[in-house]
């Protein structure tokens, strides 16, 4: 188990996924945008 934490590609995988997460928080818009501002709707008495 030791010689699994001290192998390079561990450190290299879990890096990368740590990075991924980390661009994915960073470059996901907080609001989706949409096509539309308001979607129309019909008045109902």
């Amino acid at each position: 188990m030791r010689a699994l934490f001290k192998s390079s590609f561990v450190w290299q995988f879990a890096g990368g996924f740590a990075l991924g997460a980390l661009g994915l928080v960073v470059l996901h818009p907080g609001e989706a945008p949409s096509r539309y501002n308001s979607a129309p709707v019909a008045a109902v008495r």
